[in-house]
């Protein structure tokens, strides 16, 4: 692990060889800085420039929720200015209990960069670096994405559980830098402000689209999963429940129910108790309402986000609120865990 090298002689040795470079740092360590400068030597160079935005929170390229990935072909006046050539949906600001999609997803935007044969392709990671799970986000990532550079952006020594063992890989160039005594740090509450402000950009010229139940499946939930149960059982399921129901279908063993209002527990149990099954999921149908979507096509790529503004049961279409112009080649409306509004004010977090 290189650490007494300058920050100038790791870019020029970097755009001398260039390669994927992964660039790892706790919060407000300058990573995206360094990602510039690394761009900006890159097609300063020739070379065919790629990134790889995969700080879901606090995103540069596209909106927050999903991975972005753009080419360059001459420097941009700022990140905000590149637009996406690929994204990948998380549906979460933040990795935590959803390590699994932004690892995968960073990999999948990797991978499209070199697709559209890219000599640098620079990885800007989230902060999370701390803990078993920041060390195995960024560990399980690395692995996946091979890259031929990791440059460590460390205030202290958070970073050596991570790099310790990186260093010890012989195909990876691991070099750690100290933080620049410019980096400024941001609270929280500027953070937030900032994601609302990049959902309000978002989605500020979106228009309402309906999409058919029968012409899509939803993914990461189990609605639309199933076969419809027959109208007939509503009403036993009504009576336990206590609550209407606007949608219901057997899933594996059991069942998943949407209802109009929240039921008591002793409702579900009820319904257990008669089926002689625990596998029973029921949300309220108001839990749909703002929930953020990926909208993906039929290669299960990503067209653009959405936001649910309702969905009609007995119409069986989706009104979603999203800056496409056409929701004819959507086949997979991906289903987030989060709910925020058009202006980009978030409500909560949410698990359909």
């Amino acid at each position: 692990m290189e650490s007494n090298l300058d920050r100038q002689n790791i870019i020029d040795g970097i755009v001398e060889h260039p390669g994927v470079i992964v660039i790892i740092g706790d919060t407000d360590t300058g990573k995206t800085t360094l990602a510039r400068q690394l761009i900006e030597r890159g097609v300063e160079a020739g070379l065919s420039t790629a990134i790889v935005d995969a700080d879901t929170g606090q995103s540069e390229i596209g909106p927050p929720g999903a991975i972005s990935m753009a080419t360059i072909d001459r420097l941009p006046e700022s990140f905000k200015a590149l637009r996406p050539r690929r994204m990948y949906f998380t549906g979460s600001t933040t990795p935590v209990g959803h390590m699994l999609p932004t690892v995968v997803g960073t990999g999948r935007m990797v991978d499209e960069a070199a697709a559209r044969s890219a000599d640098l392709i620079v990885v800007d990671t989230s902060g999370l670096v701390k803990g078993s799970i920041g060390r195995d986000l960024k560990l399980y990532k690395i692995d996946l994405i091979s890259p031929l550079y990791i440059v460590g952006l460390a205030k202290s020594r958070e970073l050596d559980p991570i790099l310790s063992v990186l260093s010890r890989i012989d195909k990876y160039n691991v070099y750690k830098l100290p933080v620049s005594s410019e980096v400024r740090t941001k609270q929280k509450e500027f953070r937030t402000a900032r994601r609302q402000a990049q959902f309000h950009e978002y989605f500020q010229n979106s228009n309402r689209h309906f999409i058919r139940l029968d012409d899509i499946v939803c993914a990461n939930t189990y609605f639309t999963m199933g076969r419809p149960v027959k109208w007939q059982h509503f009403r036993i399921l009504e009576k336990d429940l206590k609550a209407r129901v606007l949608h219901a279908e057997v899933v594996d063993k059991g069942m998943y129910i949407v209802a109009d209002r929240r039921p008591a527990a002793s409702g579900v149990e009820a319904l257990m108790k008669r089926y002689g099954t625990r596998d029973f999921t029921v949300v309220c149908g108001s839990d749909f309402t703002n929930l953020l979507v990926g909208l993906a096509d039929a290669n299960n790529n990503i067209i653009n986000l959405g936001i649910i503004e309702a969905i009609d049961f007995k119409q069986r279409h989706i009104a979603v609120i999203t800056p496409a112009t056409t929701v004819t080649p959507v086949r997979i409306v991906q289903f987030g865990y989060m709910q925020v509004r058009p202006d980009g004010v978030e409500l909560g977090k949410i698990k359909l």
